[in-house]
């Protein structure tokens, strides 16, 4: 795991297009941000966070996750894994990871209710929410925080 740079965006988003698609099929919500985020936009972010990437033996990004620290609060974002490298403990490994390296007093984040792994990974690792929303197409939103 090392810290990404401006010229890995490109390989970024395309693993987020891959991490996120079959989630956004489940929820019939193809026209999700992560889902249609241009590279422009992704370069524009990518300052304001601190880019986590974790690579495979042969350099690719298959693992990614960031994080911005505002007022001793840790937002953290993204975090993804190439589908077939799911399930091998590697998001764990990364939300810690991001976790260790940006000092914070309460750790947050956001993600859809209406995936119970999702949830219930979060949960294991010590978040609980604290707000939900719902979008115009019914999909649940929720804020889980970790103090």
């Amino acid at each position: 795991i090392e810290i990404a740079n401006i010229e890995d965006v490109p390989e970024l988003l395309n693993l987020q297009y891959k991490a996120f698609r079959p989630v956004a099929e489940r929820l019939n919500w193809l026209d999700a941000p992560n889902l249609t985020e241009t590279v422009e936009h992704a370069r524009d972010e990518f300052p304001k966070y601190t880019t986590l990437k974790m690579l495979s033996d042969d350099g690719k990004i298959i693992g990614s996750v960031r994080g911005r620290v505002d007022d001793g609060s840790l937002f953290v974002a993204r975090l993804m894994v190439l589908p077939e490298f799911q399930k091998n403990g590697y998001g764990r490994i990364l939300l810690r990871k991001i976790q260790s390296v940006l000092p914070h007093s309460r750790a947050w984040l956001d993600t859809s209710g209406d995936v119970p792994e999702t949830v219930s990974f979060y949960e294991r690792e010590g978040f609980r929410t604290f707000e939900t929303k719902y979008f115009e197409n019914g999909v649940s939103w929720i804020f889980m925080e970790k103090k």
